[in-house]
């Protein structure tokens, strides 16, 4: 999993972005709402002066501010809310939606027959599943009834009913959504329960027997244990010591990690052996730090070495374009930087918050690298890096510690705190947090690789410390916190179209700015191309026009001058419009990206939640307001 640059960002960074408050998710939620509403009065006032002339129109969308302003709002009552609430709950729960939670546990049944037994990490796959499905599901469901819900009731004008009574637009707006909303939790909370059965015994075996056990010389016992679930383990177990190391008749340790698991294996006085079950499912806690390049000369550089094409605008560069807007739009892509191997080329990474107490088991750093051979090499072996722990300002260095560069896997290192190492090129013993912590708590950890003309790829987020783990039910409660809070955007927008539009025409539209919201990362993406002038295939009539010619994508556009300048024209008015609309509506990848976290074994921090939630509320503001300017205009017309 690679993290984004603004996924490293508290909530405040993001909310304030006190080194460029202009880019804050503040101020440009701020110029959002205000140009929504702005947007929103001049559309209405078109309406009104269409349908009772330009002074009476303009007084009737007066009337309606000042309603909302010194009536609606003060008088909405939250007893008559919760019962619209309940009307609106029953109503969905009449239609029959339960049956979404009966279709969810038959796709879990017949997930076994589908998902790939041998997979390389069953339980990335898993968690997958449950958590795409429930999305999916949970996001068509919240589509379909509130996009339906009040055309329905305004053609059969049973809401006409309700309007004459001692009810206010706002409540009956407010109802629709918490109602909804209501109904969309009660349904996520059996299906959360039974994602994490299905997960939790899906993964569940046993080893019972261990084969071709070896004593070595050191006294260690290494052998296998028995295939079960098409796979086995190998494991090295130790010799058991007391409090005063002395060495006792037992043996225990770890098996190797296969298939993204690994068990506890021991053997008693008697020399029974007894493999536990595999250890349980985890969220990390990482704690990242602050990475910095250094070619082959030793020299600083904003980024590793490029093997590709990887720095173009809306490519994977570290060095792309930046683009970050506050409640929803894309950033800078980053992909692994490289660091050439047996130069003095280096990726430097500096920690905070280095203690003790924050670390009493030690430093567990994980590695999540990549490697690009410029020759063949030795295949088996594999390219070898190292890691060294330095002082942030003395010249105190630990000795490197080799390892092989395991791609696409996790390497779990424990960096012991009792280390030898140089201090002003002198051996001795060094302790880590006394030697070489520095006074605020900083470390330095230096990622180098070994091997000439082959290069070690580094990203920020794929070297971190452990600071702890979290339980895996919890990492996953809080991605299907992520999921509400997606089916609560799509419930306000769904409520919001159906003020003034038909059900089928209000679910295309909420619809469509979902799908609007999915794409937003390739119209950035589009839009960078056609800043930079890169040949790319142009926009949407350029691709047209290539695709019926057949004209490669990279080659000049082979057409009259003049007739090529109205194509590009034409395409960067359709991308830039497409791109101020994507930038409007919610960056649901994002939030869909929070399922990722749980899949690949991280804890969904509170930041990002909170970004999230703050979007979310947001939003629905916003579409409460729009819903209510509309439902008051049908009221009016009615």
């Amino acid at each position: 999993m690679i993290l984004q640059p603004e996924d490293f960002w508290s909530f405040y960074e993001w909310l304030m972005r006190p080194e460029s408050f202009l880019e804050s998710a503040f101020l440009q939620g701020i110029v959002l709402f205000v140009l929504a509403i702005v947007i929103g009065l001049m559309v209405g006032y078109i309406i009104s002066a269409n349908r009772y002339g330009p002074g009476e129109g303009f007084y009737a969308v007066a009337r309606a501010v000042r309603d909302l302003v010194r009536f609606d709002l003060p008088g909405t009552s939250a007893h008559r809310v919760y019962a619209l609430a309940k009307l609106a709950f029953k109503e969905a729960i009449r239609r029959r939606v339960l049956f979404v939670v009966g279709l969810f546990v038959a796709l879990l049944l017949l997930a076994g027959w589908y998902l790939n037994p041998e997979s390389s990490d069953p339980a990335r796959l898993y968690i997958s599943f449950v958590l795409t499905a429930t999305n999916y599901l949970i996001l068509a469901l919240a589509l379909f009834i509130s996009a339906f819900s009040l055309p329905n009731d305004i053609k059969s004008r049973t809401i006409y009913t309700i309007v004459t009574k001692p009810v206010r637009a706002t409540e009956i707006v407010l109802g629709r959504m918490l109602g909804f909303m209501a109904v969309g939790t009660v349904m996520l909370v059996p299906m959360g329960l039974a994602s994490y059965l299905f997960v939790s015994r899906g993964l569940s075996h046993q080893h019972l027997e261990v084969v071709d056990v070896v004593e070595e010389a050191d006294g260690t016992l290494v052998g296998e244990t028995d295939f079960v679930q098409d796979h086995k383990h190998g494991f090295t177990i130790y010799r058991d010591v007391d409090a005063e190391g002395n060495p006792l008749g037992t043996y225990s340790g770890l098996t190797d990690v296969v298939r993204g698991h690994r068990h506890i294996v021991k053997r008693d006085a008697d020399g029974n052996f007894e493999i536990l079950p595999p250890e349980p499912l985890r969220a990390r806690i990482p704690s990242y730090g602050v990475i910095q390049f250094y070619d082959r000369g030793g020299n600083n550089k904003e980024a590793g070495v490029d093997i590709g094409a990887e720095r173009l605008p809306g490519g994977y560069g570290s060095a792309g374009i930046s683009r970050v807007i506050g409640l929803s739009g894309g950033s800078r892509k980053v992909q692994h930087g490289y660091v050439e191997g047996g130069t003095l080329g280096k990726a430097e990474f500096t920690f905070q918050n280095v203690t003790p107490e924050r670390y009493p088991n030690g430093l567990q750093l994980d590695l999540s690298l990549r490697a690009y051979r410029s020759y063949k090499g030795d295949i088996e072996s594999g390219i070898r890096g190292s890691v060294t722990m330095k002082h942030p300002t003395k010249d105190i260095e630990s000795n490197p510690k080799t390892f092989v560069i395991n791609e696409y896997e996790v390497d779990e290192l424990n960096l012991d705190t009792e280390v030898q190492g140089t201090d002003n090129n002198k051996t001795r013993d060094l302790n880590v947090f006394e030697d070489l912590v520095d006074e605020n708590g900083q470390l330095l950890v230096v990622i180098k690789c070994l091997d000439r003309s082959q290069y070690v790829g580094v990203t920020q987020s794929g070297v971190y410390l452990r600071a702890g783990e979290n339980p895996f039910w919890w990492n996953l409660t809080k991605a299907y916190v992520s999921i509400w809070l997606q089916m609560t955007i799509v419930i306000a927008f769904g409520v919001m179209f159906s003020t003034f539009l038909s059900g089928p025409v209000a679910m295309v539209a909420t619809f469509a700015c979902v799908l609007l919201g999915f794409s937003a990362e390739q119209v950035y993406d589009t839009r960078h191309f056609i800043d930079s002038g890169i040949e790319r295939g142009g926009g949407p009539i350029e691709s047209m026009v290539r695709l019926l010619r057949q004209d490669a994508m990279t080659t000049q556009l082979d057409v009259d001058t003049t007739a090529a300048r109205v194509i590009k024209i034409t395409d960067a008015g359709i991308v830039y419009s497409l791109d101020a609309i994507a930038t409007a509506l919610p960056n649901l990848p994002k939030m869909v990206g929070t399922a990722e976290y749980a899949a690949s074994g991280f804890d969904i921090f509170g930041a990002l939640l909170l970004r999230h939630a703050a979007a979310t509320l947001g939003y629905c503001l916003l579409a409460f307001i729009i819903s209510y300017f509309f439902l008051k205009s049908r009221e009016i017309a009615a």
